[in-house]
C-alpha cells in the first residue's frame, strides 16, 4: 500500500501520524537520512527534535546520510526498514544528492512496494514537483547542475511552514514566484501534515 507523510516540522505532528500507522511504533525500523542538513551551517537543532520525536513515539532508527554512496550501498542500508524518513534542510542540496546516487530510483521503487515515505521540510517538498517557487539564488547556486525541480512522487508543490512567522519574510520575497499557471500549490503550517494513502491525499490539521 502506497503511504507518504509530509509535513514541515515532522516533530510536532509525529504523535498524530503514528495513528495512521497499521501496526505500534516499535514494530518499525526507520532509516533516518539526515543528509539535507549536512549543508547548513549552525546546531541544526530540527535534526535533534525531528529524531527525538521519532524516538518518543517508540520507532527503531538508524540515522545516516547517503552523501557520496553508491546504489548498492544505500539498498543495503535500506534493507529490514519500513519507514524512509528524509529530514529538513536545504532541498536543492537533498534532492541533488539523492539523484546523483540513484536514491530516487530506490524510493520509488520501495514506496511502489509498500515502504513508508515520511518527510520533514525539505524531505517532504523533493516528494513533490518543484522545490524552486520560493528560493534564493544562494540555495541555487549551492547545486549548479541539478538536474530535477522534484521527484514528482507527486504532481504537487509543496510549501513548507506556511504562516511561520520565521518564513514570512522569504515567502512575501518570493510571492511572484507561486503565482504561476499549471503548478498545484499546497502550502502547510507547521501543525499541518500531507497523509497520502493509495491515491487519496489528505491534509492533517493538528
Amino acid at each position: 500500500m502506497k503511504q507518504l507523510f509530509l509535513a514541515s516540522s515532522a516533530d510536532k505532528v509525529m504523535k498524530d501520524i503514528v495513528t495512521k500507522l497499521d501496526k505500534n511504533a516499535s514494530e518499525y525500523n526507520v532509516a533516518f537520512i539526515n543528509t539535507a542538513a549536512e549543508i547548513e551551517k549552525g546546531e541544526r537543532l530540527w535534526v535533534s527534535a525531528e529524531k527525538d520525536a521519532l524516538l518518543e513515539v517508540g520507532f527503531k532508527i538508524e540515522e545516516f546520510s547517503i552523501t557520496n554512496m553508491t546504489k548498492v550501498e544505500i539498498e543495503n542500508k535500506l534493507n529490514g526498514k519500513q519507514i524512509i524518513y528524509f529530514c529538513g534542510g536545504n532541498p536543492f542540496y537533498l534532492l541533488d544528492q539523492v539523484i546523483k546516487t540513484h536514491c530516487d530510483e530506490i524510493i520509488k521503487n520501495k514506496i511502489e512496494n509498500g515502504i513508508i515515505y515520511m518527510g520533514s521540510s525539505a524531505g517532504a517538498m523533493i516528494a513533490g514537483i518543484r522545490i524552486d517557487l520560493v528560493a534564493t539564488t544562494e540555495d541555487k547556486l549551492k547545486t549548479p547542475n541539478l538536474k530535477s525541480n522534484g521527484l514528482s512522487i507527486l504532481d504537487i508543490s509543496i510549501l513548507p511552514h506556511w504562516g511561520s512567522e520565521d518564513m514570512y519574510s522569504e515567502y512575501k520575497i518570493f510571492f511572484d514566484a507561486l503565482y504561476v499557471e499549471n503548478v498545484k500549490i499546497l502550502p502547510i503550517s507547521d501543525n499541518q501534515y500531507i497523509w497520502v494513502n493509495e491515491e487519496t491525499i489528505t491534509v492533517v490539521q493538528i
